[in-house]
This record gives structure tokens, sequence and C-alpha cells, in this order.
């Protein structure tokens, strides 16, 4: 089994609340609930979605463009070092996920993220 599982598609916006709604409204699933957050999640089955995200807990330039989900956030970070992925966002950890950010051979950025729940 591969430690990898394809995830969810980042949108990148200006405003997460505006984004959110246009999309819900386009895609006929329920308008989304008002965030103070950076990010909304609209579910789009199988755990996979949409993440709108207004980029304001990102570095300049550290735009994921997907997520690969993982159970075993050690083993996926060891795996990309070791094919080469140059860390862009470090592993990161609190009580409900984990995750890092890394470039592809093109340059792509990726995110691949643990959910602990």
């Amino acid at each position: 089994m591969s430690e990898f599982q394809l995830g969810s598609v980042f949108i990148h916006v200006k405003d997460v609340n505006e984004a959110a709604n246009w999309y819900a409204k386009l895609l006929g699933k329920p308008e989304s609930y008002p965030t103070t957050g950076p990010v909304q999640f609209m579910e789009m089955g199988d755990r996979r979605g949409l993440v709108i995200d207004d980029n304001r807990n990102n570095a300049a330039g550290i735009r994921p463009a997907f997520m690969l989900e993982t159970e075993a956030i050690q083993l996926a970070y060891k795996k990309v070092t070791a094919q080469g992925g140059k860390i862009v966002r470090e592993l990161e950890e609190d009580e409900a996920v984990a995750f890092f950010n890394f470039h592809d051979p093109d340059g792509n950025i990726v995110m691949v993220c643990q959910q602990k729940q």
C-alpha cells in the first residue's frame, strides 16, 4: 500500500467567504458559513474536496496546488526527501493535523497532510 492518497485541491482566493459561496452555488452545494479563518473546506466526496485558502498563513510564494493524504506523516516526509523533494514548509503538527509542503522536480508545490482525528 502506498503512503499517499490523493486528497484535496487548493483554490487560492482573496476573500474566503465570497469565493466559498461562489463555488457552492456553482457546484450546487449549500452556501458556506461565514468564517474569519484563512480556509474553508468544501466536501466533494470520498473525503476529498476544495480547500479555499486566502493564504494568510502561508509564506509568500507558498501556494500548494493539491494535497496528498497520508496516515504516516514521518514516513511520507522521509520518502519525499529521499526522492529529492525540496521541503518548502517544514513539518508542522498539532493535536488535529500534521503537514508539510514540498516542491516536486518541476517546482509544483504539494502539501502532504495527516488528519489525526
